[in-house]
């Protein structure tokens, strides 16, 4: 409120000044009263004027190439180019505008050297044809010497005007800045199916049930590349998914017959997905370009295109990554025991739920408080995988440390994690009975052995 009769006053006392400083000038000019005369409108010239419904086609020639446009029934059509997607807020607005062309500077009058204006062999050729046949012609030549326009004229005149740069450079421009840069729509947080193939095939389907105990906290499973499902990660999914929705876009286009190495062959990466609407999207991902993004053939979409690099970071994941790389993760409310045994030694661990919150907990037959039972219970659950298998394995002597847990009366079953000699620093594990694809350090097993040697309850 104060700032606002502050703001009042400053105007009453600018008003105030004014009207003393008018009274004085009138004072004591008495016979002069000065009046500013208004400028005059700049005059404009018309190049090209035809009405929408006149309009049949509009056609545009530069160095780029050339292409047709025509208003057909699903808007603003490229001539013989079904293949190829407008945006239609783009081409609709070039369209108009050049309709309906202006000049507001004549540069010369019946000039008698076109060739001084680039306007013998025009940069750019715009022709509007219209629906009874008759076509209006603009050329454009070269642009003036401070880059503010482009020299233009009608075809069949020689009046030279200056055309503005914004204007011109929509003729000279290539066809693929109207282009529609959107991809095939998909749902990325509904995918009924994601494929990557690159040096390896991973598959990813959502979650189904493969095991007698789950062994996942995961919606999704990984069915390619191992023999066995395996859990996926779902942090490394997501930030790679994030990073495709994000940047789902086209940078340019190319032709199908370009000279760029764009190495798309049939040893090209390719992502493929499925989502649970029926929407399928391929994408054939080759080379990098010059400028750091992929060439790529996509789906439903004309010709080659180049996507952003940080678009397909899917094809750089190994399946290790995309794996949880847990040994067996299985919830505690499905378990009545787990086992731990050596070829010298035995650990096992009772579970009895009373009721959802009260649970009856045993270790080597006694009794033990819940809250060091269920800490037991996790670093038997954190066992994680760190690589894999190159190629097949078949162990040469009796498993070296098993895990083994019982489900309960809710989820009766049985499942083994299996751990054999591979090497000095690792064990090779088999997952009921599947032949062994991972590997795990001994370091995390004897680490795991002594804390359990040392547990007291």
């Amino acid at each position: 409120m104060k700032k606002k009769k502050q703001l009042l006053l400053a105007l009453a006392s600018l008003i105030l000044l004014s009207g003393v400083y008018g009274l004085t000038q009138l004072l004591s000019k008495p016979e002069e009263l000065n009046q500013e005369i208004p400028a005059a409108p700049r005059e404009s010239y018309i190049l090209s004027e035809v009405s929408e419904e006149e309009l049949k086609s509009v056609t545009i020639e530069n160095t780029m190439g050339a292409y047709t446009l025509i208003l057909g029934e699903q808007g603003i059509e490229v001539k013989g180019a079904s293949g190829i997607i407008l945006d239609q807020q783009a081409a609709a607005g070039l369209t108009y505008a050049l309709m309906n062309l202006r000049s507001s500077e004549l540069i010369e009058k019946d000039s008698s050297d076109l060739d001084r204006y680039g306007l013998t062999n025009p940069r750019g050729l715009l022709t509007l044809e219209k629906r009874d046949g008759s076509k209006t012609i603009v050329k454009v030549g070269n642009s003036n010497p401070s880059k503010s326009g482009f020299y233009s004229l009608r075809e069949g005149e020689r009046s030279v005007y200056l055309l503005s740069s914004y204007l011109a450079t929509s003729l000279l421009n290539s066809m693929d800045l109207l282009r529609d840069r959107t991809l095939p729509p998909v749902n990325f947080q509904e995918l009924k199916r994601l494929t990557i193939s690159s040096e390896r095939t991973i598959d990813i389907v959502p979650y189904f049930p493969y095991e007698v105990l789950s062994s996942t906290l995961s919606p999704l499973v990984m069915v390619k590349p191992y023999r066995r499902p395996v859990a996926v990660n779902t942090q490394t999914y997501s930030k790679s998914m994030e990073a495709l929705a994000q940047n789902y876009r086209i940078v340019s286009f190319y032709p199908d017959d370009t000279d760029k190495d764009t190495g798309l062959n049939d040893q090209a990466a390719e992502i493929y997905m499925l989502d649970s609407t029926g929407n399928e999207v391929n994408i054939q991902v080759g080379n990098k370009s010059a400028e750091g993004d992929y060439f790529c053939r996509v789906s439903h979409v004309a010709g080659i295109v180049t996507l952003p690099s940080e678009a397909l970071t899917l094809i750089n994941v190994s399946p290790l990554e995309m794996s949880d790389r847990f040994m067996r993760l299985i919830g505690i409310d499905s378990v009545k025991e787990v086992r731990v045994d050596t070829p010298t030694e035995s650990w096992v661990g009772g579970i009895l739920f009373l009721d959802d919150e009260t649970g009856v907990f045993t270790f080597q037959g006694e009794s033990v408080e819940e809250d060091p039972f269920k800490k037991m219970y996790q670093e038997i659950l954190y066992l994680l995988f760190e690589g894999e298998i190159p190629g097949d394995f078949t162990p040469s002597g009796p498993a070296q440390f098993t895990v083994t847990y019982t489900g309960n009366d809710q989820t009766p079953g049985k499942t083994t994690a299996e751990c054999y000699e591979y090497d000095q620093d690792y064990y090779a594990v088999s997952i009921d009975g599947y032949p062994p694809e991972f590997l795990i350090g001994k370091y995390q097993i004897e680490s795991l052995l002594n804390y359990l040697r040392d547990f007291k309850g």
